[in-house]
């Protein structure tokens, strides 16, 4: 059997959960994809109109729950039309990629906007691992830890890392 340093904490329809694109009910994108005049200023600064579009989504996603996501334009086409119909009158949308360029440039500007930060190794791994070595006094379960977690990271406004990084810590 080979050595793995990772823990099998969530099954596959949970990391699918975790770090694909929220399914909104009907009414939660108008909420979510609702700007302040902060925001709006940002995303209005953003002149492709997919691009724009793309900006809203990953906000409001962002808003759903802290996590850097990376998805196709299949994952949120429906969005990106809700978007543009609500935002942006005028012609529909076109299929467009997000690069990581254009994808890290976004989530910088919505991690400003939220007053969050991305994950930063080598700072927050030695704090967060302090503060599971407390929380394990009382529960050792991966599961448990997973989920302390996430709520730890949310309460000191960081964004919530990839599942292989949240494995090895």
């Amino acid at each position: 059997m080979a050595y793995t340093e990772r823990l099998q904490i969530l099954i596959d329809s949970e990391i699918k959960d975790l770090y694909n694109p929220p399914s909104f009910t009907l009414e939660e994108p108008r909420f979510y994809f609702a700007l302040n005049d902060q925001e709006a200023k940002v995303a209005n600064a953003i002149r492709n109109r997919a691009y724009h579009c793309y900006f809203v989504a990953l906000l409001g996603y962002f808003k759903s729950r802290p996590v850097i996501l990376s998805p196709s334009f299949e994952d949120v086409e429906e969005d990106l039309r809700f978007i543009a119909k609500e935002q942006m009158p005028g012609p529909g949308i076109r299929k467009t990629s997000l690069d990581q360029k254009h994808k890290g440039c976004f989530y910088q500007k919505i991690t400003v906007l939220l007053n969050y930060q991305k994950w930063r190794d080598r700072q927050d791994r030695s704090v967060l691992i302090t503060h599971l070595q407390k929380i394990a006094k009382s529960w050792i379960e991966p599961r448990y830890l997973f989920d302390a977690t996430t709520e730890y990271l949310t309460l000191c406004h960081i964004a919530i890392p990839k599942y292989t990084v949240m494995q090895t810590v």
